[in-house]
Order: structure tokens, then sequence, then C-alpha cells
């Protein structure tokens, strides 16, 4: 066993140097020493300054509104961002799609994703048109800081689809330990029955709260009862929200047509939903290695090669949980109902 550990460190050792996060898979993460002598939070103020450099490299051309939104409260949001007609060619063009389906279910709730790969993309054009729009490419690459544009796919949320365990996502909680973005285009109206964002304006700033708070939980989360927490995405309890932000959370209640970006280190939860209505969204996230400081290239042959790698790890995921006799998180879904129109 020692032999094997000591095989091992290597690897955990450059993962100190990635996104990796989780303190029950890397014994150097969840280390209650190591983050007592400020390991974790030296990671994360470091991805941080990071971040700030290179959305600072990526900020021309962005309006300044958007980019002091982005940072100041975390998140964008823009209402009828296309056309009218433009959106409603979009929306019959994504209900029709045709791209490999997968879901995850999670509680009660069932999410579908239809990835938007270059070759998905070949027969929705209005799609297309969306993800080469200069300004749409500005904005993703500003709010995610770096010049590869986001992986993209179509998502539908459907709620309270089994006598299940609430949906975990409804907890209040943040993704990870490094600034992160999602985007969500709604193809839908959002209210307060279908799930909507829940986010606290302001909670993504590395203020001294915020550290305080992140050294307490690297002390406890490897061994912490809640299983999200321990593999990094800590979960927030209300009283602490309150103090990580600037204002009470804030549910974005809001009409089809809306583009929403949000920096997921803020926290953030997909609201309550009402059993048996769902969402449909475009949706799309970036999280690079939060330690280089340079933007990276936004080369075309690079975005088809992340498509690429996401597929292939997919398929793994299949094949090794099909040798355990059962399905992966994220596993295909066939038939003609497997995008639900």
């Amino acid at each position: 066993m020692m032999l094997k550990r000591l095989a091992r460190l290597p690897l955990w050792l450059a993962e100190l140097f990635t996104g990796t996060k989780s303190f029950v898979a890397n014994p150097l993460i969840g280390s209650r020493r190591l983050n007592r002598w400020g390991l974790h939070v030296g990671r994360v103020a470091l991805a941080h300054g990071v971040m700030r450099l290179r959305m600072a490299m990526l900020g021309w051309r962005v309006p300044r509104e958007d980019r002091r939104q982005f940072i100041e409260q975390g998140f964008v949001l823009k209402r009828n961002y296309l056309p009218e007609d433009e959106y409603h060619a979009l929306v019959e063009e994504v209900r029709q799609g045709r791209g490999e389906v997968r879901q995850c279910i999670q509680g009660d709730a069932r999410t579908r994703r239809m990835l938007l790969a270059p070759e998905v993309l070949e027969a929705m054009p209005r799609t297309r048109a969306l993800m080469q729009d200069p300004a749409f490419r500005r904005l993703m690459r500003f709010c995610a800081g770096h010049l590869r544009m986001p992986i993209c796919h179509a998502e539908q949320v459907m709620n309270g689809v089994s006598e299940a365990p609430p949906d975990p996502q409804t907890n209040l909680h943040v993704d990870t330990f490094q600034p992160t973005m999602k985007f969500w285009l709604y193809l839908e109206d959002v209210s307060d029955l279908n799930g909507p964002f829940v986010f606290v304006p302001g909670s993504n700033r590395l203020s001294r709260e915020r550290l305080s708070w992140e050294y307490r939980m690297s002390q406890e989360a490897r061994k912490h009862a809640d299983r999200y927490t321990a593999r990094g995405s800590f979960r927030v309890e209300p009283e602490a929200a309150a103090r990580l932000g600037d204002k009470p959370p804030q549910s974005f209640q809001v009409p089809g047509n809306t583009l929403l970006i949000a920096n997921t280190f803020g926290v953030h939860a997909r609201g309550h939903a009402q059993p048996g209505t769902s969402r449909l969204a475009l949706w799309g996230m970036s999280r690079t290695n939060p330690f280089i400081p340079l933007p990276g290239l936004g080369f075309e042959s690079l975005n088809r090669l992340q498509y690429r790698v996401l597929q292939r790890m997919r398929r793994r995921e299949d094949e090794r949980a099909a040798a355990r006799g059962v399905k992966a998180s994220w596993h295909r879904v066939e038939g003609k109902d497997a995008w639900q129109r």
C-alpha cells in the first residue's frame, strides 16, 4: 500500500498545478495539515490572480458595463439577446436537433444535453451563426478568461421526474476553487415554477471573508458528510451565503431569449421547481487550467479537439460503467424520444 501511494505521489503533486479539486481523490489536496498551512487558499488566490490577468488581456471590445458587472457582481444578464425572428428560428432548430443526447439524473431531476459538436452544427445553421458571432465570442472569451470557446450543449432540465430525494443542485454551492464560466441562452421563459438559476451577487469576489471561509472549509472537506463538498464543490449554508455576497440570493426569472453568463465560483443553485416542469436552453461551460497566465489559443482546430476529447472520455466512462453492470453518470439516451420536443 505504501509503495502504491509513493508511486502515485508525482501525479498528486502535478495535480496541484491543475484544476483538480477533489479532497478525497488527491490526499495532498485533502491534507488537513497542508491546508492548515495554506495550500487550499493559496491555490484559490493564485487562480484568481491568473484569471484577472487573462480577463484583462481579453477585455478589448467587450462593453464596459458587461465587464464591470461580471467582475463586480459575478454575472452578465442580457435580455432580448437575439432579434425576435432569429430567436424563434433558433428555438425551432434546437428542438429539431439530431445530435448525441446524454442524460444525468440527480435526485428527482433529469438533465438531458445534446452536444453541439462542430459536425452537429453543420446541420444547425442558426445555432452555428450564433456561436460564430464576433460579439458573442468576445464576451464568452472574456468571461472564460480564455481564447478557447466553451463547450456548448442544448440542455433540457426536467423537474420532479421521479419519487427521489430533492435535486442536490438546489442546494447553494460553489463549483470549484477557481473562477469558472457557465452560460445559458434561455429558449423558454424561466419562472419560479421551472427552476430558475439562483446566484448570490458579489459572491464571486475573493474577499477576506471568502478566503476565511475557504480556509475553514478546507480543514474539514475531506471527511465532510456531503460528498459534493468532499469532492471540492463546497455546499454553502444560507447564513454563510449571506456573508459571502453583497445581497441575498437573486432568482433569475427571465423571459426566453435572455443570455445569462455566471462565474460559478460564486455561490449559486438551481431554484426549486414544480414537478413536471422543464426548461430549455443553450448551455455552455469553460473551466481551464487556472494557473497558466496566458489565455491560450483560439484556433478552430483546438475547438474541434476539445469536443473529440469529451466524446472519447464519455465513451470510456460508458465502457467502465458497463463493465460494472451500471450506466455512466452521463449516459446516452437512444430512441425517438431522446430529445423531447
